[in-house]
């Protein structure tokens, strides 16, 4: 308390000063209209500007969580474009229906390769999610492994940028099909084999997946045609495709789970051996 008085009576004259111009500023701002905008417009400035900063520095904070959010939200479009895809708006089968096959279990990349001539990518989703070696996995904008082993919290996708990848795709405009592949050089650049030259291709048409397996849902945009051009010795195009992925700077993916991928491996393996 005695401090406080001390302080009063050693600045009482500037404390004064300071009590007598916030009142004329008042007198003036009432008095004035002009002057009144003009301080409400530059405090409104000034205090948007701190809440924007600060909202700026919370966001980013909270940048990560934002992203799981998001990838979440992700998910859940996926899975309901996946469904509306297989069954038109006209069909009769509930929303619910047990013969839905893909489900979407997102991920993030924790580590990813791209010089090998065989590529790796580490994500933070393991069999505790579900997830088991076999499956494809997605982003939203392609194409991006096969699952090849599986722990607890992790799993190691091999990327379709690997010499040993080897993904049937179809062409869009013709529904022919092929297969996609890389031939270790430009990791930027795929090749597909099985293609017949008398095909009407063009640079820019656009290469699916095939959807006749277990492993990747139809129609999902896999690359543009980059070159073509037939080869002589066979009755097949030579052809390069651009990857709609960016493999090299993804952070996040979607395995893909089709519920009934073991019954449709058994048959198929039945069907081998006979």
């Amino acid at each position: 308390m005695r401090s406080i008085y001390y302080l009063f009576t050693r600045f009482y004259v500037a404390i004064l000063f300071v009590l007598l111009e916030i009142f004329a500023l008042s007198l003036v701002f009432k008095s004035h209209k002009y002057q009144e905008v003009r301080f409400l417009n530059t405090s409104g400035n000034f205090t948007g500007t701190v809440l924007e900063y600060v909202n700026g520095i919370n966001t980013f904070i909270h940048l990560g969580k934002n992203n799981e959010i998001l990838l979440e939200e992700n998910t859940q479009l996926k899975k309901l474009i996946a469904y509306q895809n297989q069954y038109p708006g006209d069909s009769s089968l509930p929303r619910n229906s047990s013969t839905y096959h893909f489900d979407y279990i997102p991920a993030k990349i924790v580590n990813n390769t791209i010089s090998k001539s065989i590529n790796y990518i580490t994500i933070d989703k393991g069999s505790k999610e579900g997830i088991q070696k076999g499956l494809g996995v997605i982003s939203s904008n392609g194409v991006v492994g096969i699952v090849t082993n599986v722990s607890e919290n992790f799993s190691l996708i091999m990327s379709v940028v690997s010499v040993k990848s080897l993904i049937g795709v179809r062409h869009k405009n013709t529904n022919a099909l092929g297969n996609l592949r890389w031939n270790g050089e430009d990791p930027y650049t795929l090749q597909i084999d099985g293609l017949s030259k008398t095909l009407p291709i063009k640079k820019n048409d656009t290469i699916l997946t095939a959807g006749f397996s277990s492993i990747f849902p139809p129609n999902i945009v896999v690359a543009t045609v980059k070159k073509l051009e037939p080869d002589e010795s066979t009755s097949f195009y030579n052809m390069n495709v651009r990857l709609t992925n960016n493999i090299n700077t993804l952070s996040y993916v979607y395995v893909v789970k089709n519920e009934k991928k073991k019954e449709l491996d058994t048959l198929q393996m039945q069907m081998i051996n006979e």
